[in-house]
């Protein structure tokens, strides 16, 4: 999971006389670790050219034709002179101003590697860009060390037509225990997405088609002592549980705890959800050989007992993942190929012989395309089919359904188009992919429209009979309303769409969550407007329940959402499923 993390707001601290803004104050106690080379400016032809300004000025980059899915298409570049260690705070003075009519301009600041492939290891952050010459500080947070003179800030802004000259750009270092209240911050750069309007006609036509599609005739027939139906008899019948799997991905550790905050995170999951993944737990890392008896058997209960609580309750889980392609953290330090592949082999056995038929999918293949380089199969020896062996081997010992799992496939350019690509060969050359996995991490800098998100789907449905949404969430600071409104439509979008047969969180409470900002429920499990949204559709909106009597024959007929009913008659409660497939059930 990757690439978008949260966004450090900026706070201006006054302006000075003929439109300056006064110097940013620094917090005490950072070493600086600019360096001396110059500030780099480039654009791709086609998107937009670069200029050099006054001496002393720095650089302009004007945007001609703006690629609003390949921001990185210009940027400007300042090169880092020291060494980085994870945690580490680099606080980021960035000197711009705006040229041109524009009232706001914007740049994505990023902490990367200064060469291919250009791996991120800080937080994503929009700054606004003003038309008077103004200091504006960034903050991020270093998510891997990084040796003396490979990384580089850099101000991607090739998303937006626009004209932008940076000055300069001062990096100072700060420790790991530096509390980021103490740097600067100031107002973001206010977003929207196209189609959010109240009366957008996407919307309606949505809502239409998940009346059409997602609700089936439903009946059921009661039957009393000797299978004699129940005539003329009260039913109560209520959604229990969706067929379609609307979930989480959630840490088995929690399921069996009785810790309050554990208690609480379970009845979420009972009260909202018909499907989860485990976050960790059935991935490699969890089943290193190096793991001693204590530790696996310890694993071993913590999964059983997680899925004897799921099973009990009729919630379903997706097995997450078989392989992933770019080299697992427990594997990096592996250099013999050929051990790679007999470890690979060997858990990828271990997890299908435990886990048997207890999930009713699997990502086989996750990250086949990857943000910094599918490195297991083009850069070593020797793994360069390690992919169809691993889908060779768990075919020959499972018949559930097989997913390719990949994230940013709904943002245009080479993720996308690859993963096509990818799906398409593994079919042609017979390793049959019922389904595309699509992570869906969404960040502020690129919020696709709900058609845009619609269109995805139909291609994608060209080569693949199932979709899932398998990771959702979005980073928006500081507008929570944004976020809500951007997961409802996500949301409402996704169910409409046949080809869907789940839509999960990457998380939901805080307290267990990779991108805090992005929970819908705050530590202390103070409901966000997000998790309103998931209360509101998948809790109120989107549930059946009726009360009806029994014809001569003990039958009810009615139209709702298929899946598992609490069904109350005579005092008596019982829980039956009825599915779009089989739309009539007997209950004894």
């Amino acid at each position: 999971m990757r690439l978008f993390c949260s966004v450090v707001g900026f706070l201006m601290t006054g302006l000075m006389a003929q439109g300056w803004a006064a110097a940013v104050g620094m917090p005490d106690g950072g070493s600086d670790i600019r360096g001396s080379v110059p500030l780099n400016a480039s654009a791709s032809g086609e998107v937009g050219k670069v200029e050099s300004v006054e001496p002393g000025k720095g650089k302009r980059i004007t945007i001609i034709q703006a690629s609003p899915s390949k921001p990185f298409s210009a940027q400007f570049s300042a090169p880092v002179g020291g060494a980085i260690e994870k945690g580490e705070r680099v606080f980021a003075v960035i000197k711009a101003r705006l040229v041109g009519a524009e009232d706001v301009g914007e740049v994505l600041a990023k902490l990367q590697l200064s060469d291919p492939p250009y791996a991120s290891f800080g937080d994503n952050i929009g700054v606004g860009i003003h038309r008077e010459w103004m200091e504006l500080p960034v903050t991020f947070v270093a998510t891997e060390s990084i040796p003396e003179g490979k990384a580089a800030v850099v101000l991607l802004c090739g998303h937006r037509n626009q004209s932008i000259e940076v000055e300069s750009v001062r990096l100072l270092k700060y420790p790991a225990s530096m509390d980021l209240a103490g740097f600067p911050k100031a107002k973001p750069v206010k977003r929207t997405y196209e189609g959010r309007e109240a009366d957008a006609p996407w919307r309606k036509a949505a809502l239409e088609r998940i009346e059409q599609h997602r609700k089936a005739d439903l009946a059921l027939t009661l039957t009393g002592e000797g299978g004699k139906p129940m005539a003329n008899a009260e039913v109560k019948l209520r959604l229990r549980r969706h067929e379609f799997g609307f979930g989480s991905a959630i840490v088995a550790d929690r399921m069996g705890s009785d810790a309050p905050d554990d208690k609480r995170y379970r009845k979420v999951i009972d009260d909202l959800f018909s499907i989860v993944v485990f976050e960790n737990d059935l991935k490699d890392g969890n089943w290193s050989p190096e793991f001693d008896d204590a530790r696996r058997t310890k694993r071993n209960e913590g999964l059983n007992e997680a899925f004897d609580w799921l099973a009990e309750r009729n919630i379903g889980v997706r097995g997450h993942y078989l392989m992933q392609v770019p080299t697992p953290y427990n594997l990096i330090d592996v250099k013999d190929n050929a051990v790679i592949r007999e470890r690979t082999m060997a858990s990828v056995t271990e997890r299908l012989e435990f886990v048997k038929d207890r999930v009713v999918e699997w990502d086989v293949i996750n990250h086949p395309i990857a943000w910094v380089g599918a490195d297991m199969l083009n850069v070593r020896p020797g793994l360069e089919q390690l992919d169809r062996d691993v889908f060779k081997l768990s075919r020959s010992k499972t018949k559930l359904p097989f997913f390719v799992n990949e994230d940013q496939v709904f943002r245009p350019g080479p993720q996308c188009d690859d993963t096509y690509a990818y799906i398409k060969s593994l079919n042609e050359a017979g390793f049959k992919v019922d389904g595309l996995g699509n992570q869906a991490h969404f960040h502020e800098s690129y919020l696709p429209s709900p058609e845009h998100l619609l269109a995805i789907t139909d291609k994608f449905a060209e080569i693949v009979s199932k979709q899932s949404i398998t990771e959702y969430d979005v980073v928006i600071n500081d507008d929570e309303e944004l976020a809500a409104d951007f997961t409802r439509d996500v949301l409402i979008a996704i169910f409409s769409h046949p080809a869907y047969t789940s839509f999960l969180w990457w998380g939901f409470w805080e307290g267990t969550h990779w991108k805090p900002e992005a929970a819908s429920w705050a530590k202390d499990w103070t409901i966000r407007e997000r998790g309103k949204v998931m209360e509101e559709w998948i809790g109120k909106r989107w549930r059946t329940e009726v009360t009806l009597t029994t014809d001569d024959e003990g039958k009810v007929n009615w139209r709702g959402f298929p899946g598992w009913y609490d069904v109350e008659v005579g005092g008596e409660m019982k829980t039956v499923n009825i599915t779009k497939a089989d739309p009539s059930a007997v209950l004894d």
